[in-house]
């Protein structure tokens, strides 16, 4: 049953539409009810439809719905379900256009997809051997970051000279040249070239206008975080027929770091201007209370379009404050509310500002045995051994992928060395030929020794044979027929501890796993379908729901997410709202845009944390608390109480916090220890405020083997160290 508002967005087809959704509003049901609308009552075929999302998860979810309100079996293969609307992310919807036309842009259509590390290897590559750079002067990281910003801004090589003011920007365009002619050699794209490349196709009137006629009625979601090409995406495939529909939610905008650009919107007004605009302004997801301290916050932004989120749902608990005496205690407490509100521990999500902050909180989490999942760490898909396998996958599909090949050509050992590779580069560069192709006929290679012409031949009748397999064997069946064919059982026994192999193993079974998903397929296909679908995977598709453990990650990663209860941590100055961001007015908006975000995850309850003080790089430091806080009403908070022995303390906080303002000067930095050396000896008992209790075992001067759980040995300099004798 919709709402009259979502009622009208459903109804509105012939129109260009903006959809101006609050966080929770059900904009997906709405969407989802549109897409059937179109179909049963306005009897529009299902091929003219195309829907853009931000999220694999997303994507799926609306397909769900749309199968399930139709009445129709969805099976989750997108190669299966044809009857389906065009629906998915960003990437996936231009890769499948890629697909079908890359060859008019010089490229060939077994291209494959460089990761951010492919990426950064290759750069470095450049730096390093053809420039002679200094690694420490000119970081790769840096100018990948550079070289994307550019991408993103529609900046290409060429163009990027007018925008050398230094002696670094003129590095990025020297290694930018070049790195954009090594992908076309090496027949590759990075994640950015996915829509730059497909913009450079749509210029093309005779494919842009199939696709035109295609995609008549088009719908994108959450068009706030658009950047530039994916912006000009969109309105080259909608000047034809202006059927756009668009879900715009400023408040929800924080991805500006990725080059999202909130112009957008007035960008759109000005192409639409007979636009209809709808609001969704009711939230079906969380309590009075938050939705009411959430809307206080944001409406602290002075650009942000008229809007005012509300429920009727009931109004259950106040938001609870804890404020902790040091950032140990912030993270035992979270883990004996999570211990004492019982299972499922699904119902937790904890959030935080950066990654490297949920060291203590997972700390806490294992001295309560609470099984927990961080989303945001190394990935799958970046551990070694599928990160080898998967290159030999790609070597199979694609031979000119050089990332890949020197991945994989002495893994494992070959005794191929990189004098030998040098011999193959040069061959490469000179002849214009693929390292496949040279050591085809590696006799003939007169630099080479015999015993480097023995390893390459070797390789070559690896490769060779696992080819011709890749012509009869799907996706999983030739990931096992690698592994046995290069012994990397043996390899990762021979490199590796028994519980490590074991574990790579695991992982392993694990690929071949998610690849058995492309089962029924042709062989060459589904070894196709299943790197472009790795290539777009994100952490967000790997949560199993039907798993039971708390959920770990950055607010930014959750965006996508809800839970029944949320723990927003760090709510400091200069941690949240991050320090980079202070002296900014428009990244300070975007930082309370954050802390929205954040806020609106929870369904029912809602805690939000502080430390008074913190141990970092030896030294306790006292950050002023956030003034996100000091904007949520007093009468929407609850202290929480600290039990003692003898009775409960409670935070500071008081109704003269929010009349006075807050302190948000600079953090207070406590004097590193300075312990009496002679006061230790061998046996003493101390309290360390990140390893608890630990003993003595010896003592050399200031320079002491401290034990803890009679299992771990550190040595410390007491003299120094943050520790006192109990």
């Amino acid at each position: 049953m919709l709402n009259p508002a979502q009622e009208e967005a459903k109804n509105t087809v012939e129109w260009p539409l903006l959809i101006i959704a609050g966080a929770g509003s059900w904009k997906t049901a709405t969407l989802t009810a549109r897409v059937e609308y179109m179909i049963k009552e306005k009897q529009i075929p299902i091929s003219n439809i195309l829907c853009v999302t931000f999220t694999n998860k997303a994507a799926k979810e609306m397909k769900h719905r749309i199968a399930r309100t139709m009445g129709i079996s969805f099976t989750g293969n997108p190669y299966k379900d044809k009857w389906m609307p065009l629906i998915g992310t960003f990437h996936s919807i231009w890769l499948m256009f890629l697909k079908e036309n890359i060859e008019s842009l010089w490229y060939k259509k077994d291209f494959v997809i460089y990761d951010e590390s492919d990426k950064i290897s290759m750069i470095k590559n450049i730096a390093k051997e053809e420039m002679n750079l200094d690694e420490k002067m000119y970081p790769a990281r840096q100018i990948a970051y550079n070289i994307s910003a550019a991408k993103n801004s529609l900046i290409t090589p060429s163009a990027y000279s007018s925008y050398v003011d230094s002696k670094f920007k003129e590095i990025v365009w020297e290694v930018y040249k070049r790195y954009e002619h090594k992908m076309l050699k090496n027949n590759a794209l990075d994640f950015d070239d996915i829509l730059i490349k497909t913009l450079s196709l749509l210029k093309n009137p005779e494919i842009l206008n199939a696709y035109q006629e295609k995609y008549k009625y088009i719908m994108v979601d959450e068009y706030q975080d658009t950047n530039a090409p994916q912006y000009e995406i969109v309105r080259l495939l909608a000047e034809k027929y202006r059927n756009l529909a668009v879900v715009w939610d400023d408040w929800q905008s924080i991805y500006s770091w990725r080059w999202a650009d909130m112009r957008n919107i007035i960008n759109f007004k000005k192409d639409y201007p007979e636009a209809k605009v709808v609001k969704l302004e009711q939230n079906y997801r969380s309590t009075k209370v938050i939705i009411e301290a959430a809307n206080k916050i944001i409406k602290n932004n002075k650009t942000a379009l008229d809007k005012t989120l509300w429920t009727d749902n009931a109004s259950w608990e106040k938001i609870v404050f804890i404020e902790s005496p040091d950032d140990r205690i912030e993270a035992s407490t979270i883990a004996k509310i999570i211990k004492e509100k019982w299972h499922p521990y699904k119902k937790n999500l904890i959030l935080y500002r950066t990654n490297g902050q949920s060291r203590n909180i997972e700390e806490a989490l294992l001295r309560e045995v609470i099984p927990y999942k961080v989303i945001g760490w190394l990935k799958f898909y970046e551990r070694k051994e599928i990160k080898d396998l998967l290159a030999y996958l790609r070597l199979i599909h694609n031979p000119d992928d050089i990332v890949a090949t020197k991945r994989i050509i002495n893994v494992p050992s070959r005794k191929i060395w990189d004098k030998t590779t040098e011999v193959l580069d040069m061959y490469r560069e000179n002849f214009n030929l693929n390292y496949v192709q040279i050591i085809s006929n590696v006799a003939e290679v007169e630099e080479l020794n015999n015993g480097a012409k023995r390893s390459l031949a070797w390789f070559y009748d690896i490769y060779s044979s696992l080819f011709e397999s890749s012509k009869t064997l799907v996706v999983w069946e030739l990931i096992e027929a690698i592994v046995r064919k290069i012994g990397y059982e043996d390899y990762l026994k021979e490199e590796y501890s028994k519980e490590e192999k074991e574990g790579k193993l695991d992982n392993i079974a694990e690929l071949i796993n998610l690849a058995s998903a492309y089962n029924g397929m042709e062989a060459r296909e589904s070894l196709s379908n299943f790197l472009d679908d790795i290539a777009l995977i994100t952490d967000m598709d790997k949560i199993d729901e039907e798993e039971d453990f708390v959920t770990l990650m950055t607010i930014h990663t959750s965006k996508w997410l809800e839970s029944d209860r949320v723990f927003v941590m760090w709510l400091e100055e200069g941690l949240f709202p991050h320090m980079r961001s202070i002296n900014s007015p428009a990244e300070l908006e975007e930082e309370r845009r954050l802390m929205y975000v954040a806020m609106t995850r929870a369904r029912d309850d809602l805690y939000i944390t502080r430390a008074r003080e913190r141990f970092t790089f030896g030294n306790y430091i006292s950050n002023p608390i956030s003034r996100f806080m000091a904007e949520i009403p007093a009468e929407l908070i609850e202290n929480y109480k600290f039990e003692t022995k003898n009775n409960y303390f409670t935070t500071s906080l008081t109704s003269d916090f929010w009349s006075s303002g807050i302190d948000i000067s600079s953090p207070k930095l406590k004097p590193r220890a300075d312990n009496d050396v002679t006061s230790f000896a061998s046996w003493d008992r101390l309290e360390h405020p990140k390893f608890w209790i630990w003993v003595i075992v010896s003592l050399s001067w200031e320079l002491a083997e401290i034990a803890f759980s009679g299992h771990w040995i550190k040595k410390m300099n007491v003299k120094i160290a943050p520790v006192k004798k109990i």
